[in-house]
């Protein structure tokens, strides 16, 4: 076992607040998370990886740009799909989940509310593991697509 850096291993791991999916079928909503983007949070994230480009940062220099505004990261958006995943499949994302095909489709921008969620779209049984392909989207507050991806996330087969 994997010991973390405060010295817990996977049973020291609190997976989230969110109950992990059991017993998906196709067609199954997964539990959707919602974030308010903000100019701190893009600053945060710029901190974070070390991505300073101005159409993140620059209010004053993005607002002459097509987007009239600055723009969130595309890793950021990475990361709460991750996070969304992390909460439906806790260590069977962990230990092999992947997201496939992911499409930016909008800027997401300072004001913007987001919705992260998805859909089971095919299950399947190996052996003792689950393997399970979700459709993957982030919403604007109007409904409009930002991201879209899929994933491929797995549980255990006991119980299913």
């Amino acid at each position: 076992m994997t010991q973390s850096p405060r010295g817990e291993g996977w049973e020291g791991v609190k997976i989230g607040e969110k109950e992990m999916l059991k017993n998906p079928q196709p067609g199954d909503s997964l539990p959707a998370i919602e974030k308010d983007i903000d100019q701190e949070r893009i600053w945060q994230w710029a901190k974070l990886s070390g991505d300073f480009n101005r159409l993140h940062v620059d209010v004053a220099y993005a607002k002459q740009t097509r987007f009239g505004g600055t723009i969130a990261h595309g890793p950021m958006s990475l990361a709460f799909l991750n996070e969304l995943m992390m909460d439906c499949f806790g260590r069977g994302w962990v230990a092999g989940g992947k997201l496939l095909e992911v499409r930016f489709i909008a800027p997401i921008c300072p004001g913007d509310r987001i919705r992260i969620g998805g859909t089971v779209k095919e299950v399947k049984k190996r052996e003792r593991k689950c393997a399970v392909e979700c459709d993957l989207v982030i919403e604007k507050q109007n409904g409009g697509k930002a991201v879209l991806g899929r994933a491929l996330g797995f549980l255990e087969a006991e119980g299913i």
